[in-house]
């Protein structure tokens, strides 16, 4: 029985095997559905690496599969960026074929460095199948610094850095420096990984006294330069220099001084390019008016047909009163905006004009009547309206702000003042025309380079304090935003040794 039980047995297994595959056939061949996807999706690749350290906080997460993940299966239940327990918010990016998810934060850790895990727990496939994995990678510190210095000759001081951004992201830095044949101005731009020279550094070749750059960029991202230089004659003058790729050359062959008359000094030159790049200079400079001898803000542009042509004519609202520190800005209609501080009868403030229409608002702009105002700042927002920062000293320190809304002066929130006491500051505006600025602040023996930022609501003091050694003499500074509305500071810190030195930082901060 075994025996034909065998022989039975055999020829039916292949009978069931038959008719299953036919069956099968069939199925498929009415248009029916195969047999179901059990394969899991795998994680084949990711960015930051696992045990990167480093990671900027606005680098995007990018997670690649080997197969589609179903947008349906994304969400914070299934896809977890965590700060120890603690989950991170996160827009998701599919791509196009699905194969990879790009992640960008939105919410911050509690505290830099973070180590941060990324988690992978139900995220799937269109057939539902769960990808099962992890990885872990620690964030950079509040300030990522930019190399080690900014300036390439560390055997001479480095001091009044300018800084811009060009369309490349990348950080432009004009400095003055002491070389061994006198102070020249010096210009460099990070890469990404190091600090190359724009040119050699250079002056107007008339003396070694080449201080006080002011920088700004072209549309084709190359720098112009504005700065003040000591003469033959003893006095300072003003020069501008523009690099067209190959060389630092003046606008005209005749190696122009631009201020007015080469027997009175100038100081603090300030440059805004017009939409064809032609330059606009505005600087302080000691003449008479009217039989008074008083320091006078003066402006004038390039045209490429007629030269350099200048106002005889001061901008100051008294002509008889001081006038110092002129910032200067284009706006879309071509149109140059000053503000400086002036003298008046009830002590220093700060006066607004457009060179074309006049002065902005009432003024002066100031806090309390009587204050020495050592430091100001001004830009343009969105709109084409200034906003001015500014230190005003009376018992203490304080900083201030306004923003013009086209007919009048107006505070952020309920008053000027800022929530924060400093010395010198420089401020940029973020795309919403909001100020970010940048300060110093002293406690005792240390003084700290700080941030703080208006976003709509309030004041926002940005954490960590950006310069190195906070007993160590700080020097004068600038700052920028990046594309991600972060800011980027360029400053000078004493070495230690007495060494003027300059140093670049970018706050890891969220996209915006």
């Amino acid at each position: 029985m075994e025996k034909f039980g065998f022989r039975f047995g055999h020829p039916r297994s292949w009978t069931a095997v038959a008719l299953t595959a036919a069956l099968a056939l069939f199925v498929s061949a009415c248009g029916g559905t195969p047999p179901s996807d059990t394969t899991a999706p795998q994680l084949t690749g990711h960015t930051p690496a696992s045990g990167a350290t480093g990671v900027l906080l606005a680098s995007p997460i990018v997670l690649e599969f080997d197969e589609a993940i179903a947008p349906a299966s994304i969400s914070p239940a299934s896809l977890k960026v965590l700060d120890g327990s603690q989950e991170l918010g996160y827009t998701a990016a599919p791509s196009a074929d699905g194969k990879t998810l790009t992640l960008t934060l939105t919410s911050a850790p509690a505290a830099l460095p973070a180590q941060l895990t990324v988690q992978l727990n139900g995220l799937a496939d269109a057939a539902g199948n769960p990808v099962q994995a992890s990885f872990a990678f620690t964030t950079a510190d509040d300030w990522i610094k930019l190399g080690d210095y900014v300036q390439e000759d560390l055997s001479g001081d480095a001091d009044h850095p300018s800084a811009a951004l060009d369309a490349d992201g990348r950080l432009v830095v004009a400095y003055d420096y002491a070389a061994s044949a006198g102070y020249r101005i010096a210009v460099r731009r990070w890469n990404g990984s190091a600090w190359e020279n724009i040119g050699a550094p250079f002056n107007s070749g008339s003396s070694d006294g080449a201080q006080n750059p002011d920088l700004v960029l072209d549309s084709t991202g190359n720098p112009v330069v504005a700065w003040v230089e000591y003469n033959a004659t003893n006095r300072n003058n003003v020069f501008v220099r523009h690099w067209d790729g190959s060389q630092w050359k003046p606008y005209t062959n005749s190696g122009e001084i631009l201020d007015l008359t080469d027997s009175n000094s100038a100081t603090t030159p300030t440059i805004a390019l017009t939409s064809n790049d032609d330059p606009a200079v505005a600087f302080a400079e000691q003449s008479t008016v009217s039989g008074t001898t008083a320091w006078h803000v003066y402006h004038g542009g390039f045209d490429g047909n007629l030269g350099w042509i200048f106002q005889s004519s001061p901008d100051n609202y008294a002509s008889g009163e001081d006038a110092s520190s002129p910032v200067a800005a284009m706006n879309s209609d071509n149109e140059m905006v000053l503000a400086w501080v002036e003298n008046s009868a009830s002590g220093k403030g700060i006066y607004v004009k457009n060179v074309a229409t006049g002065f902005l608002g009432t003024l002066p702009l100031k806090h309390a009547d009587g204050d020495f105002i050592p430091y100001m700042d001004m830009a343009l927002d969105t709109d084409g309206n200034p906003v001015v920062v500014w230190r005003e000293q009376s018992n203490g320190s304080g900083l201030y702000a306004k923003r013009y809304d086209g007919s009048a002066w107006q505070n952020f929130g309920s008053s000027d003042l800022v929530n924060a006491s400093g010395f010198y500051l420089a401020m940029a505006l973020d795309a919403s025309g909001y100020p970010v600025i940048a300060y110093s602040a002293s406690n005792g023996g240390s003084t700290n380079l700080l941030v703080t930022r208006w976003d709509g609501a309030a004041w926002v003091a940005l954490p960590g304090s950006v310069n190195l050694d906070p007993t160590q003499e700080l020097y004068s500074f600038d700052c920028v935003l990046d594309g991600n509305g972060n800011p980027v500071v360029v400053w000078g810190e004493d070495d230690g040794s007495g060494g003027f030195v300059l140093h670049a930082a970018r706050y890891n901060g969220l996209a915006k």
